[in-house]
């Protein structure tokens, strides 16, 4: 890839403004000395020195894409090697690590140059520190990296209008189907669907074929339900937008969301295709691999558990949600990504503006999708050409689900990210509409009684 030159990188910034130093200490940058450079590079004394920390720490033996996000690292210092010190370092902790060591650190005023902290939101603590920088001006004087940071603009966007944090990926998340045990049923496949009246159509055509039309539990894929069907109207849209700052649950559009989740999702199932969730709750994936259910409720990255799956792989399609105004919806969460010191030099700052456009570029962003890494933010991947790069069905059935989900015309944050530690709560709730020991209207007020007492 053709890379600036870092004096044009310091023209670029004088032009966005000089951004004032907090008198916080620089992480990377106090242990420069002892860092070891990237593969094949060697540290030059009289060059800036930048250090970036990552999560990627794992052998290539254990996941290959952790070793191909490294490669890809080591390619930006080798090739501005005459320019600038570009310091990889993998923490072996991964991305809670790195968290919870910047945590740690803020408290004596350090953090690193630039870390990537892979969906461990860091910037409410790092900003009321004045630790971190603002990545607003540099992506509104850079149209192309704007493009490539996609939805975290405005997703990472805060009330004081700052952007203090970007992701080279995403979690996409929509959900997938079993295209054969719709057609043995006689019904509509999702990709045919234009309200959730096809939805309840289908559901009911499967059920009546014998066939689970999906399986689920108390957490994470009833979520990700949940937040598809509060994506049907502009009412229900509005009120999951606010999240985290809703005064009340007692609000017609989320009851409607609960009542259909009571009536037309899980009154269609069987006990045995509802799990009591948490992290070991796997039954409704291996119940869709397994060709036992007809549809699954999870991300892009599902794609690993498909292949020699006894479903058939070819059989497998991935699918966004319908609304009821002729719009697609898709979850696509960006959240905290790379966070770079405020306390650098305007040199260095430079250098790390360039190293995260160098991420979120047409280039690296369809090299992540291509090589089953996962998802990205940009707006500028050509998913014809991936695919073509793809030989393993997995391979190109993630570029495809990855499309498929770019394409959605509404996109937003999932469930927990929209509704905060509130998620919880409200996971808490499904056993009830499941067994029908409690309705949606007892439901809202008692996640208003726990919200009041907050």
């Amino acid at each position: 890839m053709k890379m600036k030159k870092i004096t044009n990188l310091l023209l670029a910034g004088v032009l966005v403004g000089s951004m004032a130093l907090t008198g916080c200490g620089s992480k990377g940058s106090t242990e420069d000395a002892a860092a070891t450079p990237a593969e094949g590079t060697e540290a030059t004394a009289e060059l800036p020195t930048v250090t970036f920390t990552h999560g990627y720490y794992h052998d290539e033996s254990e996941w290959a894409p952790a070793a191909e996000m490294r490669r890809i690292y080591d390619e930006f210092a080798e090739a501005h090697k005459d320019e600038f010190n570009f310091v990889v370092k993998a923490d072996q902790g991964g991305a809670e690590g790195i968290y919870n060591t910047a945590l740690n650190d803020l408290s004596s005023g350090e953090f690193y140059d630039i870390a990537d902290f892979g969906g461990w939101d860091i910037t409410e603590a790092a900003a009321s520190a004045g630790a971190i920088m603002d990545l607003k001006p540099y992506l509104d004087a850079d149209a192309d990296l704007k493009a490539g940071v996609g939805i975290c603009y405005d997703q990472n966007l805060t009330e004081d209008g700052k952007i203090y944090s970007v992701r080279e990926q995403v979690e996409g998340v929509g959900f997938w189907y079993n295209q054969a045990l719709f057609e043995q049923a006689g019904a509509t496949t999702p990709n045919q669907w234009t309200s959730w009246k096809d939805f309840d159509v289908a559901v009911d055509k499967l059920v009546e074929a014998g066939i689970s039309p999906y399986s689920l539990n108390a957490g994470w894929p009833t979520n990700i339900l949940a937040a598809g069907y509060a994506q049907r109207d502009e009412a229900s849209r509005e009120f999951y937008a606010n999240g985290k700052n809703v005064e009340s649950f007692n609000d017609e559009s989320f009851l409607g969301t609960m009542a259909f989740l009571q009536d037309n999702v899980l009154a269609k199932i069987d006990a045995a295709h509802f799990g009591p969730g948490g992290d070991d709750d796997n039954q409704y994936m291996d119940d869709f691999t397994s060709g036992d259910s007809a549809m699954l409720f999870n991300g892009v990255w599902a794609t690993g558990d498909f292949v020699d799956c006894e479903a058939g792989i070819e059989n497998l399609k991935p699918a966004v949600f319908p609304t009821d105004d002729g719009k697609k919806a898709g979850l696509l969460s960006g959240g905290c990504g790379f966070v770079v010191s405020d306390s650098l030099s305007d040199e260095q700052k430079a250098i790390c503006v360039e190293f995260i456009k160098y991420m979120t570029s047409p280039e690296i962003a369809s090299r992540i999708v291509e090589n089953g890494i996962g998802m990205v933010p940009s707006t500028t991947v050509n998913y014809d050409e991936a695919a073509a790069k793809v030989e393993s069905t997995e391979g190109k059935l993630l570029v495809e689900a990855c499309r498929t989900l770019q394409s959605a015309d509404v996109q937003v944050l999932g469930w927990g990210n929209t509704f905060g530690d509130m998620e919880g709560e409200i996971q808490n709730k499904y056993a009830g509409l499941k067994e029908g020991s409690k309705t949606p209207q007892q439901l809202v007020e008692e996640l208003d009684q726990i919200k009041a007492a907050e």
